[in-house]
């Protein structure tokens, strides 16, 4: 009876979804895995989402290479070196001297550590690991990570950021929804060893590899390459 409710939560919390997640579950442990995203556009809000009154007890700073504060979130040396590699770059979150979140940016292409695929966000940056402790995912946290990040992004004429959401991930795109995302595309990778096979909406489309140096590589275009229009601007909360 423990599995019938199981699955019954899984069906109750993903509904049409509730196929895929099982998959994606059961290839946990095996040399198969899926993975499949939605790829998105947020616009750089042009005014705070965070009230500043309430929020001003959580400080957003520039966390560098080799910050001792590091140790504080689920992050290993190896993630940090591969991301930093790159170019990333990350906000941290603080209250009390403690850090209690990140959100990481790349101004140019990034090669993701998930599935085997280079990202390359055109006129806009790419985001992702948006992160907070759970104790602290209630309150103003994820905005005031959002005020800093798009104000970083504001300062470099940048009115876009693209990342990939994963479809099963139902409060993660809810919340961006409400920022007022913009749908580019969606893409699929299924792993069977060191064979990746991607099936995307954008080009190019289908794609096979062996390894890392053969990887797919995705452009993702800021919706018109321009401002966020009114629409959005109101979504994001100016």
């Amino acid at each position: 009876m423990r599995f019938f409710h199981k699955l019954r939560a899984v069906f109750d919390e993903f509904g049409a979804l509730a196929p895929l997640s099982l998959v994606s579950r059961a290839c946990e442990g095996t040399p198969f895995s899926l993975h499949t995203y939605r790829l998105v556009a947020q616009p750089v809000a042009p005014q705070p989402l965070s009230p500043p009154a309430r929020s001003r007890t959580i400080e957003i700073r520039r966390m560098e290479r080799g910050d001792p504060a590091f140790a504080g979130l689920p992050l290993t040396q190896a993630v940090l070196d591969y991301r930093f590699g790159q170019g990333a770059v990350c906000l941290g979150a603080f209250k009390g001297g403690a850090v209690i979140g990140c959100l990481w940016l790349c101004l140019g292409p990034y090669l993701e550590d998930e599935v085997r695929c280079r990202f390359v966000p055109q006129d806009a940056s790419w985001d992702f690991d948006v992160y907070l402790v759970p104790e602290h995912r209630v309150g103003f946290g994820f905005a005031r990570l959002w005020d800093e990040a798009n104000a970083f992004l504001r300062a470099r004429s940048l009115h876009w950021s693209v990342s990939r959401i994963a479809v099963i991930n139902t409060k993660s795109l809810s919340a961006h929804d409400k920022l007022g995302t913009r749908t580019l595309g969606t893409a699929t990778f299924l792993r069977v060893g060191t064979l990746q096979l991607m099936l995307a909406s954008l080009a190019p489309f289908i794609h096979l590899s062996f390894s890392i140096a053969a990887a797919p590589t995705l452009r993702l275009h800021a919706p018109a390459a321009m401002r966020p229009g009114p629409e959005n601007r109101a979504a994001a909360g100016g």
